[in-house]
């Protein structure tokens, strides 16, 4: 009777604890699971772009409408996006730099994926339309306030008194005000401007908004050897109605052409009084240089510039190859000595020749 009594007690021990190991290994089970979940939720939060190989075709068409992106640009970039894995579209939205980095890999997937040239040339004309709803959407609230903000190298433009428009470059940020570079005579000597003198400036921040400000000749000083005009800083800064199209600065040569434009009768709709434009291309070449460009047009100095409302042939090279287009001149800042800056408008341009510009602009093929 004993012998069970000691059976039966110690098959209950074994038995309880038998169940021990087996509990304790659930536990650790769960907890090492809710460990795994945590950590991809939060992996999945701080990712960013090729940061992981999952891809949320939900969450990334609500981050790319909340930038005011339309339906098939949206369509568009979503096909990149998951060939890139993008993770987190949210905060590659959210931050200029990430986004950027986004359209400069999906303008090179284009080549992976594209049938033809032709389908190439498409995809980018839709890439940059994104693209540039994106910089139109973000210039409408401008973060520069005051001239202290502005970097060293920074390419501004001034008009000094009587409407003569200068290029110029930022050499240095001091606390007195901003060193720039002198600009030049036709003979190549520094305009010397008076302290005192009064000047508008304008200048395009990194995201390509485009400001302006008020400011005076503070003086003259040396930099690196080389004079340098120093302008009063100014604390109001004023955003620029937005550009419909992104702009850059650049110093490349081009050559345009006057386009003779006239009216001839059309022929069968003669009797209807109605006329038609002939346009003939001018042998006489025109040099000039490219001071900043943008998928609406170009400026352009040179010291033979045409009148308001003449239309020009342009060959140019952003850095891509030679382009043509057809513009028309919009406005004409003259210089003091000789010519001036002439403001073009595209008014035919192919899309390759857009693309390339383009390119150029947001620096995708740097």
């Amino acid at each position: 009777m004993s012998g069970q009594l000691f059976l039966a007690q110690n098959g209950a021990f074994w038995t309880s604890s038998s169940k021990s190991p087996s509990t304790n290994l659930v536990i650790i089970a769960g907890v090492c699971i809710l460990i795994l979940i945590l950590f991809l939720v939060i992996r999945n939060r701080l990712g960013s772009s090729g940061s992981s190989s999952s891809f949320n075709k939900v969450a990334f068409r609500k981050a790319a409408r909340s930038v005011g992106l339309a339906e098939d640009e949206v369509r568009a970039l979503e096909e990149y996006a998951r060939a890139l894995s993008l993770s987190n579209p949210e905060f590659v939205f959210r931050n200029p730099q990430k986004l950027d980095s986004f359209f400069q890999a999906a303008y090179k997937q284009i080549d992976k994926v594209s049938d033809s040239e032709a389908d190439a040339e498409e995809r980018k004309a839709m890439l940059f339309s994104a693209r540039e709803r994106v910089t139109h959407e973000r210039a409408r609230g401008g973060a520069v306030r005051s001239t202290r903000q502005l970097g060293r190298g920074a390419p501004l433009t001034f008009i000094a008194p009587g409407e003569e428009s200068y290029p110029s470059v930022i050499l240095a940020v001091e606390p007195s005000g901003l060193a720039v570079e002198p600009v030049a005579d036709s003979y190549g000597e520094a305009i010397r401007f008076k302290r005192g003198t009064k000047f508008t400036c304008f200048f395009y921040a990194k995201g390509h908004e485009g400001y302006q400000f008020a400011t005076r000749v503070a003086g003259w000083e040396k930099i690196g050897g080389k004079d340098a005009m120093v302008l009063t800083h100014s604390e109001a800064v004023t955003a620029l109605p937005a550009r419909r199209h992104a702009r850059r600065e650049m110093k490349a040569p081009c050559t345009f052409y006057r386009v003779a434009v006239t009216a001839a009768k059309a022929g069968a709709v003669a009797a209807k009084n109605q006329q038609k434009s002939a346009a003939k291309v001018e042998n006489t070449p025109y040099p000039g240089t490219i001071v900043d460009i943008s998928a609406g047009g170009l400026g352009i100095q040179c010291v033979s510039p045409l009148q308001s409302g003449e239309f020009v042939k342009i060959t140019f090279n952003p850095g891509s190859g030679a382009q043509a287009a057809f513009a028309k001149v919009i406005r004409m800042n003259r210089s003091k000595n000789v010519g001036g800056i002439m403001h073009v408008q595209f008014v035919k341009i192919s899309r390759q020749s857009l693309n390339a510009i383009l390119s150029f602009v947001y620096g995708y093929a740097d």
